[in-house]
């Protein structure tokens, strides 16, 4: 596996061509919601739970999984509302709602204790299934987190924004998609190729999906979608990671939430923007390994 643009089983699936050989796909019923979710790994060692950010899917895990996976079996959902898994039920897309349905979805894999691991608007749900099922998590690892400072950041309101207003009106074209992904979530402009403009200009299609979608989006502006106020309170194992070039969310600002919670390690990945995971794939996956198979608590 390498660093850069040519990762191909990311490529390969955002393109919606097979998944890997060793890679499943499964569906399950939690909360009132229809999951979609990927699963691949050994079968032995301390399972990850990987959620990804707003507005992707299950895929952007693979060339991290691929790596973790030597040492522990994984599970990948696709959020609820995205993806292929279900809208979530009633009109509510705060991250209240996708909090309640996380911890269902916890709940009916019967994982007796994991790890779990999250980016984006999937970091501020991991914190949230850390701080929910305190006895059932052992370690949490947040990368490039929303939800880490008391309000979203203005500047990162502002990117979006121009992306999300004309999508009241109609599904975004590809010049807007890529303008979005070079502006605010990469770094290296070569990653906002193809695959990812014709992925997600295909899932804003559905106008039931895209209105869900922009909900989720302006949900991130509540009070509900910060848990800057609870980072005090855990009490697990946890590593913070942040791209350096990450616009969004800035590795200042995660490093400063790092030293509010007990024990906690912070790093920050060169030539990434807000999908490390994507952008430097193989060093966010030794990152990780790293620190889950280490023993106890981390110091920074």
């Amino acid at each position: 596996m390498t660093d850069g643009p040519s990762v191909t089983a990311a490529d390969a699936t955002v393109l919606g061509q097979p998944l890997p050989a060793s890679v499943r796909e499964r569906f399950l019923e939690a909360g009132g919601v229809r999951f979609r979710y990927l699963q691949g790994g050994i079968t032995s060692g301390l399972p990850i739970l990987l959620l990804h950010g707003w507005p992707t899917w299950a895929e952007v895990w693979i060339p991290v999984a691929w790596v973790l996976g030597a040492r522990h079996p994984w599970i990948a959902p696709d959020l609820p509302c995205q993806g292929q898994s279900s809208l979530l039920p009633g009109k509510a897309r705060t991250l209240t709602a996708y909090r309640r349905a996380i911890a269902a979805l916890i709940d009916a894999l019967a994982l007796p204790r994991f790890a779990v691991i999250g980016n984006s608007m999937g970091g501020t749900l991991a914190i949230m299934a850390a701080l929910d099922r305190p006895e059932r998590v052992a370690k949490v690892v947040v990368l490039d987190a929303a939800g880490l400072t008391p309000k979203l950041p203005g500047r990162t309101a502002r990117m979006y924004l121009p992306f999300l207003l004309p999508c009241f009106v109609r599904a975004p074209d590809p010049k807007s998609v890529r303008k979005l992904l070079t502006k605010a979530v990469f770094h290296d402009p070569r990653f906002a190729d193809e695959a990812w403009v014709n992925a997600i200009v295909a899932a804003w299609k559905p106008r039931e999906r895209r209105k869900a979608y922009m909900a989720t989006g302006f949900a991130l502006r509540r009070r509900d979608a910060s848990v800057a106020a609870d980072l005090g309170r855990i009490r697990l194992p946890t590593m913070v990671l942040s791209g350096r070039h990450d616009v969004q969310f800035p590795w200042k600002s995660a490093e400063g939430a790092a030293t509010r919670i007990p024990g906690s390690e912070f790093g920050a990945i060169e030539d990434a923007g807000h999908f490390p995971m994507v952008e430097k794939s193989r060093e966010t996956a030794q990152r990780i390994s790293k620190f889950l198979d280490s023993s106890g608590a981390t110091s920074r």
